[in-house]
């Protein structure tokens, strides 16, 4: 016991030391919090508190119309604080998750499978299967051969020429996807003369989008000039980048290039940060995504309609997480990503890419994060849909991506499992409620591996499907859709501004290592992704992007 006192106040002098504000003790252990200095620093989090050792307030600078569905994000999943502090959240924390779901880790075999196995302490309902095994394989016809041959249980994103074919057959149950998804290629304005809107416009007007859309997706994946998907609030559907027009792109980038002195074709580009030269990229990762099925062939017919018009662009592929890392950064001129959605909410589809203080085109446009924050503050709908116009306008304007189009997708899974449901959010099939009548585990293959298994510190699809299994947020999905259940907290209370949020934690949670959760778990969880001067502050470098696209800025941003 003295021992467990003596680490505790260490942790105390640490935290004191890094600005946090300790609250008295009022049981054995001293109830954590952290905060803002005020709210000038840029973000919407004031601040974090355990009041109790199972009730956490959290106090937000203004209201934020969808704070329930963002707290349901795997980006804000909970671990135990002893776990992050001996991890220094980097390290183990990536590949050794430790977590409160249904299901535990076992093993993460590099390279092949992931492991789980029944949690049989966990507080909800038991895992119906004794195992889960995880593969992938970024061939949709190698997941379909291992399908057909019984080698797995089910399979993600079929490849759009086998869904007809699996829907046809009844050795199958294929699962439509709905198409909340969006992809884009990605402009950094980093790099000149992609820092000029007429190039980016030209960029825009070279790729006929209705084209790929009607060759690579999906029956009946809807081409709209909004990013947001059509079935989500907050889609306008009108406005948005400028269509089709080979003309008068060519017509746009040589009035740019008489202007600012570059040659055609374009094939080089400035890094104006560095003054350095590189050759003009469009990379992409190999990694099918519900929004890109097929991410090199679309690709190589992005780079042709291109050379159309005289921009000739490297096609490159780069290793998912490398890649992200690096777009995250602003570090690739033209580049080819996408999302599928978390929550069911435009600003789910914005916030990713368009914060003030997110990189990925990169220095970021007013004229679309100022209306994307003010439509994140109103809880009137309306309202907020008139902010929704104006960052579409502000996306004509400015031009920073190329969206093309929302594609529809679909699992397929052997026709006796029992329970199979769509993730209709990305990742959150829940394999602990599925049931194989012929044997005691379900193994399922998708289309990568994941990065990490720290969901916290990334917004890979593949990486928080894994995560779903094993960790939990303060608030969840209902199974299969998109309303809002209790999560780890059992209720919540919110006050009349929309300002302060009260999370009441479930009792005796335990995590898969045997320790109980409780309010400082939850504080410090959230310190490591708010504070740039938490030592936990690490991650595998992708800058807590979930995090920063609901809350817009870091604690001690300077710091980081």
């Amino acid at each position: 016991m003295n021992t467990h006192r003596s680490k505790l106040s260490i942790l105390v002098l640490l935290l004191l030391a890094l600005g946090l504000t300790m609250l008295p003790a009022t049981s054995q252990d001293d109830l954590l919090s952290f905060s803002a200095a005020d709210c000038d620093y840029g973000g919407n989090l004031k601040s974090v508190e355990a009041v109790d050792e199972l009730t956490v307030v959290v106090t937000l600078c203004n209201p934020d119309a969808i704070f329930d569905q963002e707290m349901a994000s795997l980006g804000l999943s909970i671990h135990p604080r002893e776990w992050m502090d001996a991890t220094g959240g980097t390290g183990d924390i990536l590949t050794t998750a430790i977590g409160t779901g249904p299901l535990r880790l076992v093993n993460w075999d590099q390279g092949n499978e992931i492991v789980f196995e029944r949690f049989d302490a966990y507080w909800g309902e038991p895992s119906i299967e004794d195992t889960v095994i995880l593969r992938w394989n970024s061939e949709a016809a190698a997941r379909a051969t291992e399908l057909r041959a019984g080698t797995i249980d089910g399979m993600k994103f079929a490849n759009p020429d086998d869904i007809p074919v699996f829907r046809a057959d009844p050795n199958f149950n294929l699962i439509d996807i709905p198409p909340l998804t969006g992809v884009y290629v990605a402009m950094s304005n980093f790099y000149q003369p992609l820092d000029d809107v007429r190039v980016r416009k030209a960029i825009a007007m070279g790729i006929d989008r209705q084209r790929i859309v009607d060759n690579f997706f999906p029956p009946g994946s809807p081409l709209t000039p909004d990013f947001v998907p059509p079935a989500v609030f907050g889609h306008v559907g009108e406005g948005g980048v400028p269509g089709f027009d080979q003309d008068a792109a060519k017509a746009l980038l040589e009035e740019a290039a008489a202007d600012l002195g570059f040659t055609l074709p374009l094939d080089t580009v400035v890094d104006r940060r560095t003054g350095e030269s590189r050759p003009l990229t469009l990379t992409w990762r190999d990694v099918v995504r519900g929004y890109l099925p097929n991410p090199g062939i679309i690709a190589n017919d992005v780079q042709a309609q291109l050379a159309e018009i005289g921009v000739i662009a490297d096609v490159q592929v780069v290793e998912s997480g490398a890649f992200i890392a690096s777009a995250l950064a602003g570090n690739e001129p033209l580049h080819i990503l996408g999302w599928h959605a978390d929550f069911p909410d435009a600003s789910n589809f914005l916030t990713c890419c368009h914060g003030p203080n997110l990189k990925q085109m990169g220095d970021p446009y007013p004229e679309v994060y100022e209306p994307l924050i003010q439509a994140g503050q109103v809880l009137d709908p309306e309202t907020r849909m008139a902010f929704f116009q104006q960052v579409a306008d502000g996306m004509a304007s400015a031009v920073p991506w190329v969206p093309f189009g929302h594609a529809g997708s679909a699992d397929v899974w052997q026709a006796d499992i029992v329970g199979v449901h769509p993730g209709v959010l990305d990742g959150t099939e829940e394999f602990s409620r599925l049931e194989d009548p012929d044997d005691d585990n379900i193994i399922y293959m998708q289309n990568a591996e994941p990065i990490s298994l720290y969901c916290n510190d990334t917004w890979d699809g593949e990486t928080f499907r894994a995560c779903h299994q094993v960790q939990e947020s303060l608030l969840d999905f209902e199974k299969g859709g998109v309303a809002v259940i209790p999560g780890l907290a059992e209720s919540w209370d919110v006050s009349e501004d929309g300002t302060v949020w009260t999370f009441h934690l479930r009792e005796g949670v335990l995590f898969h290592d045997g320790s109980t959760l409780d309010s400082n778990d939850v504080v410090a969880t959230w310190h490591a992704s708010a504070d740039c001067a938490s030592p936990n502050h690490t991650g595998r470098g992708e800058g807590f992007a979930i995090y920063l696209s609901i809350f817009q800025q870091f604690i001690n941003a300077d710091q980081c």
